[in-house]
């Protein structure tokens, strides 16, 4: 029992530390943007993703920096 608590908690923290990372399809959704202006964000790194082989993957944190860079953009 003491062994399956341990092994528990230590699930518990990795799905805590492990970063939410979205396809550019579902960051696509997420940001209301289409194909092209997603791939010219990331390539610009205006949005920040990291490549794994030929696919890209973005972070959530990414998306809420890259969303806030445009509130204060707007802004002025």
């Amino acid at each position: 029992m003491r062994n399956e608590a341990f092994i528990e908690n230590l699930e518990q923290r990795k799905e805590e530390q492990l970063p939410i990372v979205f396809t550019p399809a579902e960051a696509m959704d997420i940001l209301g943007v289409g194909r092209n202006t997603i791939y010219r964000l990331l390539n610009s790194g205006e949005l920040h993703g990291v490549r794994v082989g030929h696919s890209w993957r973005i972070s959530n944190a990414a998306i809420e920096e890259f969303l806030i860079s445009q509130i204060d953009w707007q802004r002025g």
